[in-house]
């Protein structure tokens, strides 16, 4: 029975299920090109219309109408990205593995790969076109008093940059969400949702998403906390997977190995944000 869940469309499937539910950039990601992965090395090609020109119009005009031919304003999603898992089986222990190992191996090989592709994306934070507070060199100050301030701003740059209303969001370090718990304005009605999907609440429209994955500049506590709508960012992945009995120095061995790759890709980086922000402690 424990073997059976070491069968290649049985373990890709379910780990891919695993990895998708642990990502959780993936929720605020757009993933619709995903099923163009074929492998490694893939070049995914996103086509966007250009800017529409506007023309002036009176009634008395005889001039001919000026007819725009529309561009074409592509942008690549590249699958550049593989991370691997690998670990082996004893033939001898076969009688005495349970369904129950071989999920608990699945559960921390999809850990690990999603922590990968999460730590990727948030690392894309450079290319973020609003700024909304603090630079790299200097980050603004926040604590319980404030917090609902920069949260605010957000918003306002995003309504600035007219980033879609829907599927906003926000990913903030432990410290931050912190913050907002402290200031009690985090509005949060689905506490099961909050411990699965590292979703912390809303305000402002904005979904608060914490993680451990946001970057913080060296030697420093300034994180660099990206925001955003589903669209913003694309992600694509796929697990790959194989199984086989290799012969190994002193007896059989299943390895088990799961091969992921990915590609993520900034499409609209005047509708991403990044907000430099310094952790400060809370006054006594």
């Amino acid at each position: 029975m424990g073997l059976e869940l070491l069968k290649p469309e049985i373990w890709s499937e379910q780990l891919l299920r695993r990895l998708n539910d642990l990502l959780l950039f993936r929720q605020v990601c757009t993933t619709e090109f995903e099923r163009e992965i074929t492998g490694y090395g893939d070049v995914i090609k996103i086509n966007e219309i250009g800017t529409i020109t506007v023309n002036s119009y009176t009634a008395s005009s005889t001039s001919a109408l000026t007819i725009q031919t529309l561009q074409d304003a592509q942008k690549l999603l590249k699958i550049d990205r593989a991370k691997y898992t690998a670990f082996e089986i004893d033939r001898q222990d076969y009688a005495a593995i349970k369904p129950k190992v071989i999920d608990s191996a699945r559960e921390q090989a999809a850990w690990s790969l999603a922590n990968e592709v999460d730590e990727y994306i948030a690392g894309l934070y450079g290319q973020a076109g609003i700024a909304v507070g603090g630079s790299a060199t200097t980050g603004v100050d926040v604590t319980s008093t404030n917090v609902l301030k920069y949260i605010a701003l957000t918003a306002q740059k995003h309504d600035e940059m007219n980033t879609p209303g829907l599927g906003r969001w926000m990913v903030v370090p432990p410290w931050f969400a912190h913050k907002l718990t402290m200031s009690k304005i985090v509005l949060d009605t689905d506490n099961s949702g909050v411990l699965s999907s590292g979703k912390l609440g809303s305000y402002y429209g904005i979904d608060i998403y914490v993680s451990n994955n946001v970057p913080h500049l060296s030697s420093t506590d300034r994180a660099c906390i990206l925001s955003g709508y589903k669209g913003s960012i694309a992600l694509a992945t796929q697990v790959l997977y194989t199984a086989q009995m290799e012969t190994i120095e002193y007896g059989f061995k299943t390895l088990v190995k799961s091969l992921m790759v990915y590609g993520a890709k900034v499409l609209r980086p005047n509708n991403l944000g990044i907000l430099y922000a310094d952790y400060t402690a809370e006054a006594s």
